[in-house]
């Protein structure tokens, strides 16, 4: 195996549909969604630097050796055997850290190596000795929401071989994500949840959902696709504004990157988009995605005027037993300890905030500097908070 660093997505381009396929059906890990992200987050920003490292099988030609002049080699994509997907992002006070692409307010979920199961201990190898080596012009590695379970990820053997070889690695609980074990019909599902909750699913499919007042909507087709995402944007907003939040839409950047991510996913048949209309009128919408044989419950939107009416508990009905229909496995509903997750017999799977110091003693340095200015400054808001 051998290593080379992509500066730009223009050098990436040529690899995409294997980045895809490296990625697992997972979309948040997709071509699509990454290189958007990075065009909408990092590439006209002065601070961030791309900085993809591609671990190719076999030797590299006379004419693409693994240095600095390997950024403009074009190797087969057959041969690409894993990515590192990351950036650099630069800071007065951390240095420069190193990051996932995909990270932020975005929060894209289930980040990790791009690698098959059979070339991950190989790869991790080989991107720990170019980081610890040619590569380790970096201060900090920072990856939040990590999945540390061997059998869904595989940074964790990445991080071991960091370990090996001096770098300081810690990792702190982050927030669960929840998903859902999909049978294969809906009547099963019922029979998998609470007494009470089966028998108020029943009366909501039974009084609203079949009769005449209520009609759900998919977006399949290209036309459908606006007036879906107005409704969808709209919703999403009075909800959120209702609770005292300003809701995701008020940033430019968040909106401008899911209209566009949101297309192309549509594109590639990757989205699940869906509004539900009680008495002709929009009560619930939601932004989902498809990505093997999983759904993920990305966001949502709904009605607060109409809360009596359950609209939320309604279009989660319809969305579930689509991705049954789907043949779904999994319905993930992504990070956070929301209460209805639970009631919806989802199951929690802890995450970790893990961050990776090299063994340089002015990395170390700087390193503990800053935790100690962030304790001292937790300390004095904690006293505030006493006398306050």
């Amino acid at each position: 195996m051998y290593i080379q660093l992509a500066e730009s997505l223009q050098q990436l381009e040529p690899l995409s549909r294997r980045w895809d396929e490296l990625a697992g059906g997972c979309v948040f890990r997709s071509w699509s969604w990454l290189s958007t992200w990075w065009k909408h987050y990092g590439a006209d920003r002065a601070d961030k630097q791309l900085r993809v490292l591609l671990v190719f099988e076999g030797e590299p030609s006379s004419q693409c050796q693994p240095t600095e002049q390997a950024t403009a080699c074009s190797p087969a994509a057959d041969r690409l055997a894993a990515i590192l997907p990351c950036y650099l992002d630069a800071s007065l006070t951390r240095g420069k850290v190193l990051r996932l692409l995909g990270d932020g307010e975005v929060c894209s979920e289930h980040l990790d190596l791009l690698v098959t199961a059979t070339n991950a201990p190989r790869a991790a190898e080989a991107f720990a000795d170019y980081l610890c080596g040619d590569g380790g012009n970096w201060d900090l590695i920072d990856l939040p929401m990590l999945d540390l379970n061997p059998d869904n990820s595989k940074i964790g053997q990445l991080l071991s071989a960091l370990s090996e070889r001096e770098c300081g690695v810690s990792q702190t609980p982050d927030m669960n994500c929840w998903f859902v074990e999909l049978p294969e019909t809906w009547k099963e599902f019922l029979a998998r949840q609470s007494k009470s909750h089966r028998k108020q699913l029943r009366r909501l499919e039974t009084r609203v959902l079949d009769s005449p007042r209520s009609q759900w909507h998919q977006v399949k087709l290209f036309d459908e696709f606006q007036p879906a995402w107005k409704i969808f944007v709209e919703l999403h907003q009075q909800r959120r504004q209702s609770l005292g939040q300003r809701g995701c839409f008020a940033s430019p950047q968040w909106a401008a990157f899911h209209e566009v991510v949101a297309r192309q996913l549509l594109r590639e048949g990757r989205l699940r988009m869906s509004w539900l209309e009680l008495d002709g009128k929009p009560a619930a919408a939601e932004y989902h995605f498809a990505g093997g044989k999983t759904t993920y419950v990305y966001q949502g939107g709904l009605d607060p005027e109409r809360l009596d009416e359950e609209p939320g508990r309604l279009s989660m009905i319809r969305c579930i037993q689509h991705a049954i229909t789907e043949g779904h496995r999994k319905f993930d509903l992504l990070r956070g300890d929301e209460s209805y997750k639970a009631h919806w017999r989802a199951t929690p799977k802890e995450t970790f905030h893990v961050q990776v110091v090299p063994s340089r003693a002015g990395a170390k340095w700087r390193y503990q500097a800053w935790n100690s200015v962030r304790g001292a400054a937790r300390w004095v808001r904690q006293v505030a908070h006493l006398f306050s």
